[in-house]
């Protein structure tokens, strides 16, 4: 009997396409082939109904090696003899695998990349997994409470440069071809939700989301506290997912924020804008939005703000910019730090999710 679960089902298939394929772990399959590549809801659906009930014990070697085939082989892979020393484990699907039967996450001799998936697995003392999560690194560097991994690029404005302006007429080419980018009826874009991957022909123009959010210039975001950046920051994101039609806003908390529309949002209530992990003009793949796509084929929305006395925050400029051309208008500073070994501890309620 089939699946009701629309991401456990399109996950089957695609891991069958990968067994009839012969691509090993180590293929490069994002760009070569889309089609074989898992997305995140995917690969939790599909590791869920496959490594449940099944055993990872043993000392920590040998249960790392164990955990590793079981997830080749749900993923449709013939598991490798030996894994090779590469980061990640898993380059063809941009993963790592962690065997978690404590809340110490422990990442060594690498940087925690922003878009590659940790696959986290919770055995019981028995070590019988009791629970799988798909994490992306940048959800895993808010977990962080060091300072080492919460660092991040940072960008501002240039110089003399002031006002709303829509820095890119139009998409790039890699976004215009596989998305076809447009006018969109208010029908398809109220069934959207923001969280979504896009579906080429539901997407807005890049002119078109600026003529959209343009509106919100002179409006103003409900008082919050003085410290509550993050909360006006999602203020801003469910504005411009109502100002652009789009029908339900998703918190998910991760890059884009608009992954319906590939649009990332910024507030900027300061001159310094966090850009997190990622430049915008990162060739590297966006394996959020998919399709094969880059980063700086994404948009960037960055919207100027004052705080009122009220605790309002009034909307004052609209800058939009494709990734490609972000640095058209603004100016990078800052980086990143690393280190060579990271224990990061995970939220004590993550696996009872």
């Amino acid at each position: 009997m089939a699946s009701v679960n629309p991401l456990l089902n399109s996950a089957q298939r695609r891991a069958n396409a990968i067994r009839a394929s012969g691509h090993s772990i180590y293929d490069s399959v994002l760009l070569e082939h889309p089609e074989l590549f898992f997305s995140d809801g995917e690969l939790e659906a599909l590791l869920v109904d496959r490594l449940l009930g099944q055993e990872v014990s043993g000392p920590i070697r040998t249960r790392s090696k164990v955990a590793k085939q079981v997830v080749a082989e749900a993923l449709g892979y013939r598991p490798p003899a030996s894994f090779k020393r590469t980061n990640p484990r898993f380059p063809s699907q941009d993963l790592d695998v962690h065997v978690q039967v404590s809340n110490n996450l422990q990442i060594w001799n690498q940087e925690v990349s922003p878009e590659r998936r940790y696959v986290l697995i919770r055995p019981d003392d028995l070590g019988i997994v009791r629970a799988v999560k798909v994490v992306r690194g940048q959800q895993v560097a808010r977990w962080d409470r060091t300072g080492t991994l919460t660092s991040k690029f940072q960008a501002k404005r240039i110089p003399g440069r002031t006002g709303s302006t829509l820095v890119s007429e139009v998409d790039t080419i890699p976004l215009t071809r596989l998305l076809r980018p447009g006018l969109v009826s208010a029908y398809v874009l109220a069934a959207q939700s923001s969280g979504a991957r896009p579906v080429p022909g539901e997407v807005l123009a890049i002119s078109e989301i600026y003529s959209r959010a343009l509106a919100l210039a002179g409006s103003r975001l409900p008082a919050v506290g003085a410290e509550q950046d993050r909360v006006r920051g999602e203020q801003l994101q469910e504005a411009v997912t109502s100002a652009l039609g789009v029908g339900r806003h998703d918190n998910h908390g991760q890059w884009p924020d608009l992954v319906s529309q590939a649009l990332e949002v910024k507030l900027q209530t300061s001159p310094t804008i966090d850009l997190g992990l990622v430049l915008p003009t990162d060739t590297g793949p966006a394996v959020a939005v998919g399709y094969g796509l880059r980063h700086c084929d994404a948009r960037y929305l960055v919207a100027y703000g004052e705080i009122m006395p009220s605790g309002e925050t009034e909307i004052t400029e609209i800058v939009v910019a494709s990734g490609a051309d972000f640095f058209d208008e603004f100016v990078q500073f800052g980086g990143l730090v690393t280190n060579s070994k990271r224990q990061i501890p995970l939220p004590s309620d993550l696996f009872e999710a």
